[in-house]
């Protein structure tokens, strides 16, 4: 490892000393995951409508994290996912640790240009602009999402009948630091979207030799360099579940 001034560069191949699965619960979960940006509340109501059942949970300092498995074609898994990079990367790691192959994130996203809110968009590639995904890969301006499965997400849109194209998200750790010149840069790189976790959980997945894959919705938006709340995609968000849980199927 090279040292640097900035020590977010100074990436390094090695394990680290606290294993994943440091809590060693009696847990194996599905292969696919849906990781859902949604609040616990929703998460069990669809859960229940579902005839999901509590597995296990995942403990934090803040909340346990219940682990719900769906019945389907194959057993699925929802978790809450919790806002952040470094917070939700604290779940992922633990759900490959203990089966998984597969993660779906979906959640909404504030929108940089002019796009309306409640559009859906599967995620091509997102900006680092986090500190979480440099201890898992080389630094990088971009991280590429999977191919395969976003090519499985695009299929699934058209077979929906969704309008849809894939997007560039900014992925940054600083809410209340975008700032205009950030904002007009981010688009002249063509990020439409903003978001706080794309980037460190695709770099989790890679560094891990799994698959990551996200669809994000429009809530609030910064198009007019002023930031308009609007209904923070309110409408979006049961349809958020049900269409995670279908395209996990399909990656």
């Amino acid at each position: 490892m090279k040292l640097s001034d900035l020590p977010l560069t100074e990436y390094s191949r090695e394990e680290g000393l606290i294993a994943p699965d440091f809590e060693g619960l009696p847990l194996r979960l599905p292969r696919r995951c849906l990781m859902a940006f949604l609040g616990e509340k929703r998460i069990a109501a669809f859960a229940e409508s579902r005839k999901g059942k509590v597995i296990g949970s995942f403990l934090s300092l803040t909340k346990p994290f219940p682990l719900y498995e769906i019945p389907g074609k194959e057993p699925l898994l929802l978790v809450q996912a919790p806002a952040g990079a470094s917070s939700a990367v604290l779940i992922e790691e633990r759900l490959f640790a203990y089966g998984a192959e597969k993660v779906l994130a979906i959640g909404c996203c504030g929108s940089l240009t002019d796009i309306p809110e409640n559009c859906f968009f599967p995620i091509e590639k997102a900006l680092r602009d986090e500190g979480t995904s440099f201890h898992y890969l080389p630094p990088s301006r971009f991280i590429e999402m999977d191919k395969a499965p976003l090519l499985h997400l695009k299929d699934y849109f058209k077979k929906k009948g969704l309008p849809f194209r894939p997007a560039a998200t900014w992925t940054s750790d600083g809410f209340f630091r975008e700032t205009e010149e950030k904002i007009r840069r981010r688009r002249e790189e063509g990020c439409a979207l903003v978001d706080m976790e794309a980037s460190a959980l695709a770099a989790c997945a890679r560094f891990r030799k799994k698959e990551f894959a996200e669809i994000m919705f429009t809530a609030d938006t910064l198009a007019s360099l002023a930031h308009d709340q609007r209904r923070w995609g309110r409408e979006s968000r049961n349809a958020a579940l049900v269409m995670g849980m279908e395209a996990l199927e399909e990656i």
